[in-house]
């Protein structure tokens, strides 16, 4: 049962479904997003896109045959999934995203192509293209939505609104792709109602998987001048733990959880993670459900 694992595990997920060790690899395939197109990027993005741990500036075959090399080196992979994970994803012609993903599809060791987009960046004619995937791979689609308050979006400069995320959504399962929301539980426009209800409406979508980041500041970023202007106190680390749990037991236990918090680019940030490396908090939030003996689902699926 799903509360004796407390939560829904990537990593265990990957190996019941491809009977191997998974590894992800990070591709830049040179796409930009609309948000830099207006020269007003979300408040926290980071020069890359969020793509900093890509081989940028080298074809995507290359990138894919270096990163698989490595990932099999060091963490023993034997299959592998192709993210296109720096900016937006979907935003250029059909014909361009039809020849970059296909160049990312090397050989049968690539089992998943994995799009991360923006919710008003896929249209139908693009979906049709990921769903034509699926004689080959299995297709996800990932969709930052950060909160489903609408406020905080605005303040984000996200460019897009809950409605065109919950659209994007229906329409990718339509499509038969599977979807995973990027979420930052620790906003300081939120409060803790906002980050249950963001759960519950992930769970109320069925969405296959979420990815839960932890807010860092990233250098010359407007959220930095919002820190430097004190009109932004950030969370505490107590208060982004409490906020964890709460989206924890608010999200069914059918949703994968892909990542607990951020992994913040090196040397990029004026704040990150309040200090502490990724595992030291990710054993945090493990040993706390089983403190509160809670588990992924409970306030949700009881």
């Amino acid at each position: 049962m799903i509360h004796l694992l407390r939560y829904n595990k990537l990593s265990d997920h990957l190996k019941k479904r491809y009977g191997a060790k998974v590894h992800r690899l990070v591709i830049d395939a040179g796409f930009t997003c609309p948000n830099r197109e207006r020269n007003s990027p979300c408040i926290f993005c980071d020069p890359t896109g969020s793509g900093f741990n890509a081989l940028h500036g080298l074809p995507i075959r290359e990138q894919v045959i270096r990163q698989r090399e490595w990932a099999r080196k060091k963490y023993g992979a034997e299959k592998f999934i192709a993210y296109f994970q720096a900016f937006t994803n979907t935003y250029a012609p059909v014909e361009v995203l039809r020849e970059r993903y296909s160049e990312a599809l090397i050989d049968d060791t690539i089992v998943e192509l994995d799009v991360s987009t923006r919710p008003d960046c896929v249209p139908e004619e693009v979906l049709e293209l990921l769903e034509s995937f699926k004689s080959k791979v299995n297709v996800t689609v990932e969709f930052g939505i950060q909160t489903i308050n609408s406020r905080t979006l605005r303040i984000l400069r996200r460019g897009h609104g809950v409605a065109e995320f919950i659209d994007a959504v229906l329409r990718s399962k339509r499509h038969n792709l599977e979807v995973v929301a990027h979420v930052i539980v620790d906003l300081p426009w939120d409060d803790l109602e906002d980050v249950v209800d963001t759960a519950r409406t992930l769970s109320a979508l069925k969405v296959d998987g979420v990815k839960m980041h932890s807010l860092y500041v990233v250098k010359d970023t407007p959220l930095e001048e919002m820190i430097k202007e004190g009109t932004v106190k950030l969370l505490s680390f107590e208060e982004y733990l409490e906020r964890v749990i709460a989206f924890i037991e608010n999200l069914s236990t059918e949703i994968v959880i892909h990542r607990l918090v951020s992994d913040p680019p090196i040397g990029m940030t004026v704040f990150a993670n309040w200090g502490k490396n990724k595992s030291e908090i990710v054993s945090v939030i493990e040993k706390e459900l089983e403190k509160r003996d809670t588990w992924q689902g409970k306030k949700w699926d009881a």
